[in-house]
């Protein structure tokens, strides 16, 4: 059956416009991954990213029951990301003109909700994650970096992520000194640049010393 729409042209029109706006989000591949070189068939996106933010912090909210909206949680990992559609992503390794770029991630977020109707509260969700303003906006933080250092983990245990595969950023400075202190595994590198976001002794602290140097999964060759 046809529905009409009638006056609800514009709303439809919105939804539909902001959906194939952060739509190109499962088409953005993570740059790190890029800049790492890892050797993959299928290389996570943006938007698999965002839904590994939101699983993790399902998982950890449920295991740990912080004094946070987890809803809200939620909205700012499915929303902190949009700005990505415009700046594209950027990794720590990439050049200080890149970084600068970051600057325009609110400018950037404005643009992507501005024809919605609850364009302030997402907006002001998001400038809260940018800023740590909340107790959700510093546990969405939290679960945000460890997804990451995750999914290194993960990609590091199936053997597809490699220090002689990063020509690119291997040469940065704390590469090399990690290197050089004899952490060949990359995930270690993700976890312990990440490690100064978690208070000693939490969860997430927990959790990214549990995967340190360690094994989550076996390689798909079962080593």
């Amino acid at each position: 059956m046809q529905i009409e729409l009638k006056n609800d042209e514009k709303k439809v029109k919105t939804i539909i416009d902001y959906y194939i706006l952060t739509n190109k989000l499962k088409d953005l591949v993570r740059t790190g991954w890029k800049r790492w070189g890892v050797k993959r068939e299928r290389v996570e996106s943006v938007a698999e990213h965002i839904y590994g933010t939101c699983m993790l912090a399902v998982a950890i909210w449920s295991e740990t029951l912080p004094e946070v909206n987890i809803s809200e949680v939620i909205l700012m990992l499915a929303l902190h990301e949009t700005e990505e559609n415009i700046i594209s992503d950027i990794t720590p390794y990439d050049s200080e003109e890149k970084q600068k770029l970051k600057q325009s991630g609110e400018k950037a977020v404005k643009a992507i909700f501005k024809n919605l109707v609850a364009k302030d509260v997402y907006f002001k969700l998001v400038h809260d994650f940018d800023t740590l303003a909340t107790p959700e906006a510093i546990f969405a933080r939290k679960c945000d970096k460890l997804e990451s250092d995750l999914q290194a983990r993960l990609y590091s245990d199936e053997g597809v992520l490699l220090y002689e595969n990063a020509d690119e950023i291997k040469n940065h400075e704390q590469i090399v000194e990690w290197h050089n202190q004899g952490i060949t595994d990359v995930a270690d590198y993700f976890v312990l640049a990440d490690r100064h976001n978690y208070e000693d002794g939490d969860i997430f602290f927990k959790i990214s010393k549990y995967i340190e140097g360690k094994k989550i999964i076996k390689s798909k060759k079962g080593k």
